[in-house]
């Protein structure tokens, strides 16, 4: 299971920056997981926390400073879904006997907000720019989650946790449907039809 957890936390995200030691699961989480529990779904519980967490900076940005109406939509909804979510991970987490440690913490992995990536955001000159950068960290990481919940749903073994992730997987394809095309204007939907 130990295998697993790793092999599936740093080979879907694809680009795991950490030093040895943290690619390993705690061994109290391994052992003292719920039943149900394998170490996929421990892995993708542990990793959608931080994921989560880490976007609600930029999406509290979006009201303050984007000229997008669609883009203050979108950014309300997820802020909306995400609270929820990162409630229901938390249970999730307590369920599965883990504790509240961040075994993905000061990792650089696509999809996740760090800092720097914060901080470019923060520091756009104008609206259109401010956008543009929020439409792009939305598209790496609402295409990361839903790549990570694919994969929770074909290798996880409990219940309720594919359950979410199959919330996530919709929510998540839902909302790049509502970003603008890569490389188009603000406001011009990606989904067929406008939005």
């Amino acid at each position: 299971m130990a295998v697993t957890l790793t092999v599936m936390a740093c080979a879907t995200v694809t680009a795991c920056a950490a030093d040895p030691e943290a690619t390993s699961p705690p061994a109290a989480a391994t052992s003292a997981a719920g039943t149900d529990f394998g170490g996929t779904d421990i892995a993708w519980v542990q990793l959608m926390i931080p994921m989560d967490e880490q976007l609600l900076p930029v999406l509290d940005l979006v009201p303050q400073r984007s000229s997008d109406p669609a883009m203050t939509r979108l950014a309300a909804e997820l802020r909306s879904r995400y609270t929820t979510e990162i409630q229901q991970l938390k249970a999730l987490r307590v369920k599965a006997g883990l504790d509240a440690t961040n075994p993905h913490a000061g990792h650089r992995m696509p999809g996740l907000v760090d800092a720097d990536t914060l901080a470019a955001i923060s520091g756009s000159g104008g609206t259109a720019e401010f956008d543009r950068k929020v439409a792009e960290c939305l598209r790496g990481h609402l295409e990361q989650l839903a790549n990570l919940a694919r994969s929770e749903l074909s290798n996880g073994t409990s219940a309720s946790v594919k359950d979410l992730a199959k919330q996530v997987a919709e929510s998540r394809t839902a909302g790049l449907a509502q970003l603008p095309a890569s490389g188009a204007a603000p406001g011009v939907s990606g989904a067929a039809g406008g939005g």
